[in-house]
């Protein structure tokens, strides 16, 4: 059983795609590509909520992928594209592959740290191993990207993640995955 939710939490690494692909393609392809993905997975998030023959097909196939909440309500996976697509939008593509790869990242580690190992909670849902597993896996993107990336500056990469780790924590009144990229995006603008 832990094998298995284990396996379901790093799943989740498959949006790393948008941070990868943004940073390879131009802006303007990569803010149409996402918009692209983002209208589809949106679409099919409200027909799979709605409407009852869709509904029965994606619990089927995905139904373990998706939390109790889930059910009734927007994926994170939604979310997450729409967070992204806004903050692509709003701010220069170095701040948009680092705020997006922080969330992605650092919101599988944190769950799989915080729902884990147990530990002092910092709020309602959210324990302080959580946004260590959060700040310590986004430390790990800043090195890649400072490597493999020299736009970068890691200052700028240091606050990122520090601000990232806690809007992540904060009990925000909107989905984590959609705010902590629009926020860290403004937080390293300032920068």
């Amino acid at each position: 059983m832990i094998k298995s939710e284990v396996f379901r939490k790093l799943l989740n690494l498959w949006a790393i795609f948008i941070s990868i692909i943004y940073y390879i393609a131009p802006v303007y392809k990569g803010r149409m590509l996402l918009l692209i993905v983002c209208v589809i997975i949106v679409v099919v998030d409200f027909m799979r909520l709605h409407l009852d023959g869709i509904k029965e097909a994606f619990i089927l196939f995905f139904g373990s992928f998706l939390r109790r909440h889930e059910f009734t309500r927007l994926s994170g996976a939604t979310y997450l594209l729409l967070g992204c697509l806004i903050t692509s939008l709003l701010y220069s593509k170095i701040i948009v592959v680092a705020s997006c790869a922080f969330i992605i990242v650092g919101d599988t580690f944190a769950a799989l740290f915080g729902q884990n190992i147990k530990g002092p909670r910092l709020f309602k849902k959210k324990t302080l191993i959580g946004s260590l597993g959060f700040f310590l896996s986004t430390l790990c993107v800043i090195l890649v990207m400072y490597k493999f990336t020299r736009p970068f500056h890691f200052n700028q990469l240091l606050i990122g993640a520090i601000a990232a780790t806690i809007f992540e924590a904060l009990p925000l009144p909107w989905n984590d995955n959609f705010a902590v990229p629009i926020m860290t995006g403004a937080v390293m603008s300032l920068l």
